[in-house]
């Protein structure tokens, strides 16, 4: 009786892992405009990436920058000097 309980137990647990997973790797891809799409590094707003200044760090590392935090460091950095 204990087995049998148990067995059912683990059957509904690895069937929903097996259903979670499956549905985690089955998304939509995304469309045209949200590839052009990105969110600022600074302010983490979503831009467009014709609108942003993009900095590579090392050899994988793409940051983007939009142009309000662009000109906000830059005035900051004026402040300073």
């Amino acid at each position: 009786m204990v087995v049998t309980v148990l067995a059912i137990a683990f059957l509904i647990i690895i069937g929903s892992v097996a259903y979670f997973g499956f549905k985690a790797c089955i998304q939509r891809a995304p469309d045209a405009r949200e590839q052009q799409v990105e969110k600022c590094a600074i302010c983490r707003k979503k831009f467009d990436k014709a609108e942003m200044l993009l900095r590579e760090i090392g050899d994988y590392k793409l940051l983007y920058f939009c142009r309000e935090c662009v000109l906000k460091l830059y005035a900051d950095l004026g402040l300073k000097n």
